[in-house]
């Protein structure tokens, strides 16, 4: 009686084990499915130039990476150039970074895609290997 008890545990538990791993694989076959969008070079200028960030974060999700550019302490002396006056408003510069997005061959994507946002506009697309 205990060694059928032992027994009905035993293959309850591989019975249990079984369709977790049938689950498991089943999401992960799913999640491949519903991978990222991979876009040719023109297409993807073509979709993102000149777009604002909510399109882009509705096409593409969250980027890798965001970052804001720094300027160097001292650069107005070496541009030549003024600081802008206290009632200038200033640019807003963001770029964000994607990974693996655009193809440059059949085959081959970028390793990094940046877009460039100045006030809220995507005005540069940079890809880089």
């Amino acid at each position: 009686m205990k060694k059928s008890i032992q027994l009905l545990r035993i293959s309850t538990a591989i019975y249990f084990t079984s369709l977790l791993t049938i689950f498991s694989f089943t999401s992960s076959i799913e999640a491949k499915a519903e991978a990222k969008k991979i876009y040719k070079e023109m297409e993807f200028i073509q979709a993102f130039k000149g777009k604002d960030k909510q399109f882009v974060l509705q096409k593409l999700g969250q980027p890798m990476k965001k970052q804001s550019p720094t300027k160097p302490s001292n650069s107005e002396s070496y541009v030549g150039k003024a600081v802008p006056a206290s009632g200038e408003k200033q640019d807003v510069i963001e770029m964000w970074y994607y990974p693996n997005l655009v193809l440059y061959n059949s085959k081959d994507t970028f390793k990094k895609t940046e877009l460039t946002f100045i006030n809220d506009r995507c005005t540069n697309l940079t890809f880089v290997n």
